[in-house]
């Protein structure tokens, strides 16, 4: 945003019917009250531009929150379908967590101040997230007491998918409301903005210097404040730690990606990467070591990142990379990662290791959309770590025993 000055170029209280003491007068009033006009104009700027920032910061958390409640639910979904698919109870771990973390995200959205002209839809989207819930739980259960088939009748009805579209019809209203909201800010802010720089207008020289003074001081909060929500729009996409795409920016790339698939575009492979023997460096050297020892592995992965290829973490010591290839150039790709970390990786801590289970899936052999591509190269990690770990498998060996490397 700029501002343009303009200083009128006329005569200033020109009265022929006064004599020159008078006018001398007339013009010290009048410079009197355009300089604490200005001077108010100023600090009602001021004070409102820095509020308007705390403001937009609260908002896109809020934002944010909201489009995690979705992605918590999908986590949830994700090792649903893979208990349903398999029975195998090692798939309820991350619908466990899922579940764990919904009530805290709901209780940060119904705390928020931010949001109280929102309450109704909030509502809703807590109601619909429970249904949701309670949906995910009966088809658990029946799978246990009656099978797979019974379990598989209740997802053929799709109820689940009708909780989440209208959840996100709910998140898009109050995405709308708060835009719109910001937007009034903005006008406000210039508004009063444009009082405080137009109101010393006709004054004398003296004013130009609180003019230009009042001008760097907006710019440099305009600038802090586009600054912010630059940062704010990375953070909401990368991970804090090792700055690569975190799980929200993995599954919109994901999806971007299958869509170009299914018009036969490119090819689309997943590989699903579970750290073997990360939680030993935490409990025996410390979290500081835990890091450093992530960010290493994640700056040796880079360095075999080809174009396209796009490497994001999901949370703890998982990962996954959205890459393209027929099946022998994917276990390729996983054999160099793999044997990227047969070497130690921190100078200081030789004794530091970690391997890597990965699996292996494609589009339309292991799923056509997201959440089956992802259950599927899950299932095949953990066939990786039941194989012995620091090794690749897919969902369906290929060979009668698992590509160990």
């Amino acid at each position: 945003m700029c501002f343009a000055f303009a200083v009128p170029n006329h005569e200033v209280f020109t009265l022929n019917s006064v004599g020159r003491v008078e006018r001398k007068l007339l013009a010290l009033v009048a410079l009197f009250y355009l300089s604490l006009m200005l001077l108010i104009g100023a600090i009602w700027g001021s004070q409102t531009s820095l509020s308007s920032g705390r403001d937009v910061q609260d908002l896109y958390r809020s934002l944010y929150r909201l489009s995690s409640l979705l992605s918590i639910l999908q986590d949830a979904e994700i090792g649903q379908r893979g208990y349903l698919l398999t029975g195998n109870e090692q798939y309820l771990a991350p619908y466990e967590r899922a579940i764990g973390q919904l009530d805290e995200q709901l209780l940060l959205l119904v705390e928020t101040p931010m949001l109280r002209a929102y309450k109704p839809d909030i509502d809703a989207i807590a109601g619909l997230s429970q249904l949701k819930r309670n949906e995910l739980a009966q088809t658990i259960v029946v799978r246990r007491e009656q099978g797979q088939n019974a379990a598989q009748r209740i997802l053929a009805e799709d109820v689940g998918k009708l909780y989440m579209d209208e959840m996100r019809v709910r998140i898009g209203n109050i995405v709308r409301g708060v835009t719109a909201s910001l937007e009034e800010q903005k006008a406000d802010l210039e508004w009063r903005s444009n009082l405080a720089l137009w109101g010393g207008g006709g004054g004398a020289l003296m004013m130009l210097g609180l003019l230009t003074l009042l001008f760097i001081d907006l710019r440099r909060d305009l600038s802090e404040r586009a600054e912010l929500l630059e940062r704010l729009a990375f953070e909401s996409k990368h991970d804090s730690l090792t700055q690569i795409p975190n799980r929200r920016a993995f599954n919109e790339t994901l999806d971007q990606a299958l869509a170009l698939a299914r018009r036969g575009e490119r090819q689309v492979a997943l590989l699903y990467l579970d750290l073997d023997g990360f939680k030993p460096i935490n409990d025996q050297h410390g979290h500081a070591v835990g890091d450093a020892t992530l960010k290493a592995v994640v700056a040796r992965w880079q360095g075999l990142m080809r174009e396209g290829e796009v490497l994001a973490r999901l949370g703890g010591d998982e990962f996954a990379i959205i890459a393209a290839g027929d099946a022998d150039a994917v276990e390729r790709l996983a054999r160099r990662l793999i044997e990227a970390l047969d070497a130690p990786l921190l100078e200081q801590f030789p004794d530091v290791r970690v391997g890597v289970s990965v699996g292996l899936a494609r589009y339309a052999e292991h799923g056509e959309d997201r959440r089956r591509l992802i259950a599927a190269a899950d299932m095949a990690m953990y066939r990786a770590k039941e194989a012995g770990k620091h090794c690749f498998a897919w969902p369906e060996s290929r060979q009668p025993v698992l590509a160990v490397v």
